[in-house]
């Protein structure tokens, strides 16, 4: 092999997952099934990006799926025109035209993730750009929606950021782990709670725990301590401590902090409030207290965080 050759072969081929529109006439999908246990899913792309997300018009060749970490907007699935905000994870199949346009008044954040569900599913090709234009169906009625509300700290939300640390990483393992994450927020969405056996203990114990983030949310000005969560739970303290660290990844009470956190960064947004009324509209003491706890979860004190939103959108 010469020089020249085995330069060329430690440059990373750059993989094309999309094609921008005009596209022509795509032609009739090929449909794929698959059986819930061939699911293995081959993590192609998988990042976590700040800064508005304005994708044009597309089509892509393998499956996305998009969590919005901050920010709402406006995307379009072949010709249908849906809202999504905070929290929402979209599913983009292949081969569907589509484009999504953030409200640049707000910030964005987002984590995009390409997959196939199988290695031969479709047949493996060259180039994903040689691609015909193909469906995967799942046995037993099974199907990922198109759009889900998550909420803060939920576990499809935190697996798919293991998804893109482990792919990011540089050891051997690395994309072994993204695909295990993977698999398991596929599987969970494709066994969603409304096809969930009403039995299901999982579900069980996260109707309860989205029960309890409604609770909070509706309370967030209020003073909300453990006895005020375990009267409205109805659940001892030790469960309550367990099931929202086994939902959430975090205690109740710290949970909360970061939805008033949360709801602190959109108020801020509003320059006529004050950092005071701010403080007291989120349900902190005062605004030495806020600023402590703001400036613990996101590293900033809450006017330095108000300075850096306001100045980035005097330069837009």
């Amino acid at each position: 092999m010469c020089a020249a050759t085995r330069a060329a072969a430690r440059i990373p081929r750059v993989i094309r997952v999309e094609r921008q529109a005009p596209f022509g006439p795509l032609g009739p999908p090929r449909a794929h099934q698959l059986q819930p246990g061939e699911l293995h899913p081959v993590v192609r792309i998988a990042h976590r990006l700040p800064g508005n997300l304005q994708i044009p018009e597309r089509i892509i060749f393998d499956h996305e799926l998009v969590l919005i970490l901050k920010g709402r907007g406006e995307w379009v699935l072949e010709g249908v025109r849906r809202l999504y905000a905070t929290h929402d994870l979209l599913f983009i199949p292949p081969f569907l035209p589509h484009s999504i346009h953030a409200d640049e008044a707000m910030p964005s954040e987002h984590v995009a993730v390409h997959f196939d569900f199988a290695p031969d599913v479709p047949p493996a090709t060259r180039d994903l750009d040689r691609r015909r234009p193909y469906r995967v169906r799942f046995t037993h009625g099974m199907s990922i929606a198109t759009q889900r509300r998550l909420f803060p700290g939920h576990r499809l939300a935190r697996a798919l950021n293991e998804v893109v640390a482990a792919q990011a990483s540089a050891q051997p393992l690395g994309p072994a782990l993204a695909a295990v994450h993977l698999a398991g927020v596929l599987l969970a969405l494709l066994a969603e709670p409304g096809k969930a056996r009403p039995g299901d203990t999982a579900l069980r114990d996260q109707t309860r725990v989205q029960a309890m983030v409604r609770f909070m949310t509706e309370n967030l000005a209020r003073r909300v301590d453990h006895v005020a969560l375990e009267r409205a739970s109805g659940l001892s303290p030790s469960r309550l401590q367990a099931l929202f660290r086994e939902v959430t990844g975090h205690p109740p009470l710290d949970y909360l902090r970061r939805l008033r956190v949360e709801e602190a960064r959109r108020l801020l947004a509003d320059s006529r409030l004050s950092v005071k009324e701010v403080a007291a509209r989120t349900g902190f003491r005062d605004t030495s207290h806020f600023s402590k706890v703001f400036r613990r979860i996101d590293g900033l004190a809450p006017a330095h965080y108000r300075d850096a939103l306001l100045a980035g959108r005097q330069e837009k």
